[in-house]
């Protein structure tokens, strides 16, 4: 088989001439019969006249010169649509994903056993080098919204190659820097394999990542919910639940302290623990179609966690939606019940009933 490595480049002018160095190492200590695709959007450190210099020494390097700064996703897609290469691979321009690893990645398609695989910084053997605690912090908010998606523990990687069939046939359109999610939702394969990866922050050049990137990825994300109508199904079922669960819990709270004469606050916690241990038996064998035998116990622990978390932030919105948004406290209560089921379903899905 032949690689097509795809770089996006913009500003890297002091990391491009070391990395492609590195990769041409590994393809011939590998024996790896591979090319490399640099995308620049019109890089004004001059990493584009670098590039040029580059192609003269090495003859499988292409250089794809765009007119401006376009983004990296739409420039991964550019330089597959001139890749001649079975499998195609993705990684970044700053050094920050080891080529040695670039042989693991393609061995496991070679030999047939996987379409896809992943440089991942998330299972076992990989880590992270250099991170701030707000970056981790955003990669793993971003990692587990993805959850709701897909199994892979780190789709939020930008080092992975593919089984070029595995997007024949795809619309790929995404915005920002994250593309390997919406390959993973939108592709065509069998098996994914994430080899462990050490992921080393950037040491020349600035980070790409920032609050338009990040509006990209949420809005990404509500975009792929039409590609999977069974988070959907499961989201309204789920609130369906949620109105049963509050019809219980009020009739038990008005039958335990009109009818029976218990004080109403521990009528409140008898109604509570009644109409969530409802909530979760409905939401077991009916939203996420498990067996009720599998795991209960521990699941429903986990169950009234969540609960209990998403009561808070209900609290919390309630209090800031009306205290310091001036926001009446009716329409806030409507609007922190919003965020509390929204929250409360990503913690079922992502946490409990993840299959």
């Amino acid at each position: 088989m032949k690689l097509s490595m795809v770089i996006p480049t913009y500003n890297e002018r002091d990391n491009i001439p070391k990395l492609i160095q590195k990769i041409q190492e590994e393809f011939k200590e590998n024996k790896i019969d591979g090319e490399i695709i640099m995308v620049d959007d019109n890089s004004p450190d001059g990493t584009g006249k670098i590039l040029e210099d580059l192609k003269k020494k090495y003859k499988n390097l292409k250089v794809i010169h765009r007119t401006g700064k376009l983004g990296l996703s739409s420039a991964v897609l550019d330089g597959w649509k001139i890749a001649n290469g079975e499998v195609l691979g993705v990684m970044d321009a700053d050094l920050s994903h080891p080529p040695e690893k670039i042989k693991e990645l393609f061995w496991e398609i070679e030999k047939g056993e996987a379409d896809f695989t992943i440089g991942s910084r998330y299972v076992k053997g990989g880590e992270i080098k250099g991170w701030t605690l707000k970056r981790k912090l955003m990669s793993k908010t971003a990692t587990l919204l993805a959850r709701i998606y897909t199994k892979v523990k780190d789709p939020m990687t930008g080092f992975f190659m593919i089984k070029k069939e595995v997007i024949r046939d795809a619309e790929l359109n995404p915005k920002g820097f994250k593309i390997l999610l919406e390959v993973i939702i939108k592709g065509r394969y069998q098996t994914i394999k994430e080899i462990p990866i050490t992921f080393i922050n950037r040491v020349e050049g600035k980070s790409k990542a920032g609050t338009k990137e990040i509006l990209y990825y949420l809005r990404n994300l509500a975009g792929y919910l039409s590609y999977k109508k069974k988070v959907i199904k499961e989201f309204f079922k789920f609130a369906i639940v949620g109105g049963i669960g509050t019809l219980v819990n009020v009739v038990i709270l008005y039958l335990l302290t009109e009818k029976a004469g218990i004080y109403y606050i521990i009528s409140a916690i008898f109604s509570f623990v009644i109409a969530m241990t409802s909530n979760f038996i409905l939401n077991k064998i009916w939203t996420f179609e498990e067996s009720i035998k599998s795991e209960t116990a521990k699941k429903y622990l986990q169950f009234g966690l969540v609960s209990t978390t998403a009561l808070l932030i209900n609290l919390i919105f309630l209090y800031l939606f009306t205290e310091i948004f001036g926001v009446y406290y009716i329409i806030s209560q409507i609007l922190a019940i919003g965020m509390a089921l929204i929250i409360n379903f990503l913690g079922n899905k992502i946490w409990i009933f993840n299959k």
